[in-house]
């Protein structure tokens, strides 16, 4: 009997700690299931979004997505190509986003402090003067029908807690950033994100898809021309053209410098454009051009004029120069790869249709700011100097006598 008495004992209180763990782990779930509501952004597809506003102060950039097409527009460009990668990574960022902590905000003060007053708060009655120049990047995204997806502000960056080292030289970086985040019911809440957003900018001119050669490689011919003063007809300062065996170089007499003909090519395969011009004077005269075919089909015409405009650059006396790049693409004239099949040759020559498509739109039809120094490197003609390669004349003889034996 006490036997049986002792067994009932152990198995109540088996069932009790099984009761006691149970409800233990369900707390924990529901505290995680909370707290995981708690830090819940808005949640939205990036395939969903067809407008996407970014501001700050007085600079806007609005980026409208184009159906017909299927790009991206700048509207404060005159509808130029937006950069369709770098609008694909910063909507992807967002939409994985993923707080790591939510801040307690006790007032304005807090907000100020991390840079997150909305431009309303700054600018409502009776407002504060410190909350002046205390908001932070505002980025909206809506959908096909104006619907609001996402209110997001982006204010101070997170300082990482151990700096990076250059040598000697201490670099503080970035690790993170504070967000202020709206919700339909009009409140707000500040989460610390680890993402910094970088890229999310609201100049316009930092969102246009730039000029640049994507494949420079395998050129046919290449030249450049220019008109002089009072001309009516532009002359050839250089040209290049691939021989059978190697490049030759027709203009001017002499032997073909491959590093200063490949310097040109490298150049233009990165972008070469700060900005597009818009509405450009129509006295812009377009005196000199570049101009290339590529074994791939494709060719390139690049006009430059000269311009009177405030541009950024290393050199601020240095001239600026705007660009015409024409593209246009032939399909006959893509070049068939060692041993490629019918069907795959077809399949590449669709490929660079669709890129044409995308590159003439970007181009064709705008006038952009160039680089400084661009049109200086590719109108030098790539030719081998007998100066460089001969020795040093002897300080014995006249300039004269150097350049007869040159």
């Amino acid at each position: 009997m006490k036997k049986r008495r002792v067994l009932i004992i152990l198995f109540l209180a088996a069932v009790t700690a099984l009761a006691v763990v149970s409800e233990l782990r369900l707390r924990r779930e529901s505290a995680s299931n909370t707290a995981s509501a708690r830090l819940a952004l808005p949640e939205f597809r990036p395939e969903d979004v067809r407008s996407l506003e970014i501001s700050w102060r007085t600079q806007k950039s609005t980026l409208d997505f184009v159906q017909d097409g299927g790009y991206w527009a700048v509207k404060e460009r005159a509808g130029a190509q937006a950069a369709s990668a770098q609008v694909a990574d910063l909507l992807e960022g967002l939409a994985k986003a993923a707080p790591l902590k939510e801040l307690d905000i006790s007032g304005m003060n807090d907000l100020r402090d991390l840079n997150l007053v909305s431009p309303e708060e700054i600018a409502a009655p009776g407002a504060d003067p410190a909350l002046k120049n205390s908001e932070g990047i505002l980025a909206v995204l809506r959908d096909a029908n104006g619907a609001e997806l996402l209110r997001i502000m982006l204010g101070r960056g997170h300082t990482r807690l151990a700096a990076d080292r250059i040598g000697n030289l201490a670099v503080q970086g970035y690790d993170g950033r504070y967000i202020r985040v709206w919700y339909p019911d009009k409140s707000s809440r500040v989460f610390l994100i680890s993402r910094v957003f970088e890229k999310c900018v609201p100049n316009p001119r930092q969102w246009i898809e730039p000029l640049f050669l994507s494949k420079p490689e395998n050129p046919v011919y290449a030249r450049f021309q220019r008109k002089p003063p009072g001309a009516e007809t532009a002359a050839v300062v250089w040209f290049v053209n691939s021989g059978k065996d190697n490049f030759e170089l027709l203009v001017p007499t002499g032997e073909l410098d491959m590093e200063a003909f490949s310097q040109k090519y490298s150049a233009l395969a990165a972008p070469f454009s700060v900005d597009l011009v818009q509405n450009p004077p129509k006295e812009l005269k377009f005196n000199d051009a570049f101009q290339t075919v590529m074994g791939d089909g494709f060719a390139y015409l690049l006009e430059f004029a000269k311009v009177e405009v405030d541009m950024p650059a290393e050199n601020p006396d240095a001239d600026v120069y705007a660009g015409r790049m024409t593209v246009s693409f032939d399909p006959e004239s893509v070049h068939r790869l060692i041993g490629e099949p019918d069907d795959a040759f077809e399949q590449r020559k669709k490929r660079l249709a669709a890129r044409a498509e995308y590159e003439k739109r970007t181009a064709n039809g705008r006038v952009f700011l160039l680089k400084t120094g661009l049109l200086e490197l590719l109108a030098q003609p790539p030719v081998k100097t007998l100066r460089s390669a001969a020795p040093r004349a002897s300080s014995a003889k006249t300039s004269s006598d150097a350049k007869k034996e040159e």
